[in-house]
C-alpha cells in the first residue's frame, strides 16, 4: 500500500535486490563503454561474434581487475 513505512523484511529484501541490479548494470555499462549497445554487422553469425568476443575482452578486463585487488590483499566484490 502507499504512504506506509517499510517492514524490517522489505527492507532488507530491497538490500538484497539493490546488490544483485548494481553488479547487473555495471557489467552492462561497462560493455556499453566499450562498443555501444548497437551491433552493426551483416548477419546473425557475425553479430554473435562481436558480441561473444565484447563479453570475452569484459570477462579478461575483469579477471586482471580481480588478480590486481587479490595482490593488494583487499576483500573480493560480494
Amino acid at each position: 500500500a502507499r504512504d506506509r513505512p517499510l517492514t524490517e523484511l522489505q527492507k532488507a529484501m530491497n538490500t538484497v535486490k539493490s546488490k544483485v541490479r548494481s553488479r547487473v548494470e555495471h557489467i552492462f555499462g561497462a560493455q556499453a563503454q566499450m562498443g555501444g549497445h548497437i551491433v552493426r554487422t551483416i548477419g546473425y553469425l557475425r553479430a554473435r561474434l562481436k558480441i561473444g568476443m565484447m563479453n570475452l575482452v569484459y570477462n579478461m578486463v575483469r579477471l586482471g581487475q580481480l588478480h590486481k585487488r587479490e595482490r593488494r590483499g583487499a576483500p573480493a566484490v560480494e
